[in-house]
Order: C-alpha cells, then sequence, then structure tokens
C-alpha cells in the first residue's frame, strides 16, 4: 500500500472507532466489544484476511443471544463499505460465522431450522442480505485483482447460503464416519424429487467454483488464499454430501437417463477442480468414479 492510501485507511478506522464510541455511549458493553472486533478484523490499513484473534471471539458469539447482533453488524459492515479489502474481509467473516455454528447432528439440524436465530438472517433467505456498495477499486493491482474476487465470492455464498437453506444444514459435513453415518439416515428419509433438488443446488455450488476468476500467479494475495481455503473445505463437503445422495438415488431411481443432465453437468466441471484433487485424493477419484459409473448405467 502506498503512503497516502495508508494513511487514508487509518483515518477511516479512526473515525468508524470515533462514531462507535458514540454510538455506545449508553450502549451494551457486549454489542460494542463485538462491534469493536468486527472493526478491527476487517480493517481499511491490514492487506491479510482477518486476524485468527477476532474471528475466534466473533464465532464463540455464533450461538448466543448475539449471533444475531453480530451477523448484522458484519452485513451493515459490508452493505457501507466502499473498501475493496473491507468487503472481502466482511465476506469472509460470514463466511466463518456461518461454519462455525454447525454441529453434525440430526435432531439439532430440524429444530434450529425451526427457530428463528442468526441463520433467518442470511441463509433462510438465499444470501438475499448480501449487498454490496459501489467498491472503489483504485489503481493498484491488488485492489483490481481483489474487486474480480470480491464480486465472484459474494455470488459464490449466496450459492453457498441456498444450499444450506435446501439441505437445512450448513454444507459442512466432516470425514467422520458418525456425520456420514446421520446424513444418509437424513438422506433416506427424503423423497427422491427432493433428493434431485438438493443435488441441484450442490451442483450449483461445483459450477461456482469451475467458474472462479484466475488466481494471481505472481505474489499471492492472502486474502484471495483465504477465500480459495474456505471454498475447497466446502468443496470437499460437498462431495461427500454428493456422494450420499448419488448411491441413494442409484437404489431408488428405476427410469433411464434421469441423472444423465446433473451429471454431464457435474463432469463439465471436473477440469476446472482438478487442481484440488491431491488434497484429498482418494475421496476425489471415489466421487469421480461413482459419477462416471452412475453415467455408464443410465445408457444402458
Amino acid at each position: 500500500m502506498g503512503i497516502l492510501t495508508t494513511l487514508g485507511g487509518k483515518l477511516k478506522d479512526e473515525a468508524s472507532q470515533m462514531k462507535l464510541n458514540v454510538v455506545h455511549l449508553c450502549g451494551s458493553e457486549n454489542a460494542k466489544t463485538i462491534n469493536e472486533a468486527i472493526l478491527k478484523a476487517t480493517s481499511h490499513t491490514s492487506q491479510n484476511p482477518p486476524s485468527d484473534k477476532y474471528v475466534t471471539f466473533l464465532q464463540s458469539t455464533a450461538d448466543t443471544c448475539y449471533g444475531p447482533d453480530t451477523i448484522a453488524a458484519i452485513l451493515q459492515r459490508l452493505r457501507l463499505t466502499t473498501d475493496v479489502c473491507v468487503a472481502a474481509k466482511c465476506l469472509i467473516l460470514l463466511h466463518k460465522m456461518i461454519k462455525s455454528e454447525y454441529v453434525y447432528n440430526v435432531e439439532d439440524s430440524v429444530r434450529d431450522r425451526n427457530n428463528k436465530s442468526h441463520r433467518t438472517l442470511i441463509y433462510n433467505q438465499g444470501g438475499s442480505k448480501l449487498k454490496l456498495n459501489d467498491l472503489n477499486v483504485g489503481s493498484s493491482r491488488f485492489t483490481r485483482e481483489l474487486s474480480l474476487w470480491v464480486c465472484w465470492y459474494k455470488q459464490y455464498l449466496v450459492c453457498y447460503f441456498s444450499i444450506a437453506e435446501a439441505l437445512g444444514v450448513t454444507p459442512n459435513i466432516k470425514d467422520r464416519s458418525e456425520d456420514k453415518r446421520l446424513e444418509t439416515r437424513r438422506v433416506s428419509s427424503y423423497t427422491t424429487d427432493c433428493i434431485f433438488k438438493q443435488v441441484d443446488f450442490l451442483v450449483d455450488l461445483f459450477e461456482h467454483i469451475s467458474n472462479r476468476p484466475i488466481a494471481p500467479k505472481s505474489k499471492l494475495n492472502k486474502i484471495v488464499v483465504e477465500m480459495i481455503e474456505l471454498m475447497v473445505q466446502d468443496y470437499f463437503s460437498v462431495i461427500r454430501l454428493m456422494k450420499i445422495r448419488f448411491e441413494e438415488l442409484n437404489e431408488r431411481v428405476a427410469k433411464p437417463n434421469e441423472l444423465v443432465p446433473v451429471l454431464e453437468r457435474l463432469e463439465m466441471c471436473k477440469e476446472g477442480l482438478r487442481e484440488f484433487s491431491w488434497r484429498s485424493k482418494y475421496l476425489v477419484e471415489d466421487f469421480w468414479c461413482l459419477v462416471s459409473k452412475l453415467k455408464d448405467m443410465q445408457r444402458l
């Protein structure tokens, strides 16, 4: 960052802090602490993603009565900022907040779907509350590069939250036998039409990932690296979710060619997803073998 840009960022952060002090003059100390953590996590002056220190604190509010306030404050920050870095950090914070509050439990997920909580602020509305201001891209390579990723990442999160709504849980299943068992049990209780609709949403995320901007080849943008890391975690979770649904559909679907359109859409994404395969080689190989097997069966 240039000297003037850094100075301008510091002044903006100081102005935000002064405004915060005035707003919370007679307000809750907890709310002030949350807002201060958001300001520091999304500062103008750093070209790094949100600090783990502030992310951990904000995540700790997710399942408390302050969860909705935290989400609302991050959304407000996102809507008002014209700074590309701040917008990127807000989106990363939202992504991490939603991922952190997920505990894979069938009974809990059904109960939480019916509750009014911070979830209703975002993913029960398909990401409709994610609004970007007119961002000031500037002339630096860093901000031009980042702006492409911010626009893509915003749409990616809209798709991610839509999946959470369609599935009733955050798509964040881990590689644990208990998680797989619970998810398999959930899926077995769905109608075939419901499973097809869920698969359609999951394939949407694959398509978004494969259509991501080109990652910088020279000096890596650390904020972009963080977006990619979160995206890759989602990619492997979605593979696990889709694999369970394909296995269930394979036992149910009697009509030929019902799965073909979905399988063809998936195969069109395969090349764009190849660079991540080494990180979970056996999972990825098993998944694409299942896709090929199902496609061959549908042709018979």
